[in-house]
């Protein structure tokens, strides 16, 4: 009876009494009004403190900002120079354009540059561009290249090459007896008539070098014939970052047969009838191909035509494999109108001027532009009595 008797005890009070049923009851109600509290709480602060929208979702197909591509640094960097050297040596030639190749990095494309630098203090110019590269193209970065040059990277990307002179020669008295002889060229044509027939009325021997699938190019060399003009073909050479960096149709590539080559040269000289020789345009990457030059330079000799090598790269072989085949050639010594300013070309044609007084003769080029025609237009009104300007085939040959 005893140990029954304890086991209902032990039952019965373990189960809830009405009070305590009472308290959990009024506990429950409470955290159910803090709870709806909450809500309605949370609610109103979300009216009025909107929650911030989500960052936009990153990928592979993200553009990229226009201020932050490599073209803009670059065009950057173009301006720091202009006024670093502006800063360093204010009555110092505008440095001269040896060659630009547009190159790709890292899927961006961008022009590079070789410049040549005149003759100045390389430490003021080092402290002059140092400062103004870090405020005006930030993460370019300026390296010593070689004890005449530096060189500007940005992003692991080399854009530009500075090139300093050599020590000063002592210039050619070629000026007091007549015999200062430059060359121009006008490459690009074959589309503008207008600017065609302004060209052929300077009154100066310019060549006219037209594109082979010019739209205008029958009427253009009709103009160029007419005013006694020498005719070249401008003939489109694969680039450095093709297919990307497009030369145009019918150009020659590197991965070309050397018929495929050869067929290319004759179908230009088809198109181009009474042209003297050819100038490449663009193709800083075939004319450094060995085999690709040797197939088009034999082409355009088969042709009775010479070459003048534009010079697009400073590593071109077109020069040395001209000359390994017994041809005729030349190359070009200045470029007119990379910056397209009256002003700046101009000062262009000086260069080319002061090239020729210094070994006799020099070979400038430059495209049908509007300001180009009025840079050249001022120029020989103004230019030294001295400086004849000649046709390419009357220079000596290299």
């Amino acid at each position: 009876m005893t140990k029954d008797t304890d086991t209902k005890d032990q039952a019965a009070s373990s189960r809830p009494g009405p009070s305590s049923s009472r308290g959990r009851n009024r506990a429950a109600l409470w955290i159910v009004l803090a709870l709806a509290l909450g809500l309605v709480g949370g609610f109103l602060l979300s009216r009025q403190f909107p929650p911030a929208p989500a960052p936009p979702a990153q990928n592979a197909t993200t553009e990229v900002p226009a201020k932050e591509t490599l073209s803009h640094k670059a065009r950057q960097v173009d301006t720091a120079l202009r006024d670093a050297l502006s800063a360093a040596a204010p009555q110092a030639a505008a440095p001269q354009v040896e060659t630009v190749e547009e190159r790709t990095h890292a899927g961006q494309a961008y022009s590079y540059k070789s410049l040549r630098l005149p003759h100045l203090d390389k430490m003021a110019l080092h402290d002059a561009l140092a400062k103004e590269l870090s405020l005006k193209a930030s993460g370019a970065k300026l390296l010593r290249a070689a004890p005449d040059a530096w060189e500007i990277a940005i992003d692991g990307a080399t854009t530009h090459r500075l090139n300093f002179p050599a020590e000063p020669v002592p210039t050619p008295d070629t000026a007091k007896h007549g015999t200062v002889r430059l060359a121009i060229v006008i490459d690009d044509m074959g589309e503008d008539i207008g600017l065609a027939r302004e060209l052929a009325k300077l009154g100066v021997p310019i060549a006219f070098s037209i594109w082979p699938d010019s739209g205008r190019r029958t009427e253009v060399l009709k103009i160029a014939k007419d005013a006694g003009r020498e005719i070249f073909i401008h003939l489109p050479m694969q680039p450095k970052g093709y297919p990307k960096v497009a030369p145009g149709p019918h150009a020659l590539l590197v991965n070309m047969t050397a018929e495929q080559i050869a067929e290319a040269v004759r179908r230009a000289a088809k198109r181009v009838p009474g042209a003297l020789a050819i100038n490449n345009h663009m193709g800083s990457e075939f004319t450094e191909s060995t085999y690709g030059m040797r197939a088009a330079l034999a082409a355009m000799k088969a042709e009775g035509l010479y070459f003048l090598d534009s010079r697009t790269t400073a590593k071109s072989v077109g020069i040395a494999e001209a000359k390994r085949l017994g041809m005729r050639v030349h190359q070009r010594d200045v470029f007119l109108d990379n910056e397209l300013s009256v002003p700046a070309i101009v000062k262009q044609l000086q260069k080319a001027e002061a090239a020729a007084r210094q070994r006799g003769h020099a070979i400038a080029i430059g495209h049908p532009h509007r300001e180009t025609v009025d840079a050249l237009r001022t120029w020989l009104k103004n230019k030294n009595a001295s400086v004849q300007v000649v046709t390419v085939s009357s220079l000596p040959p290299m």
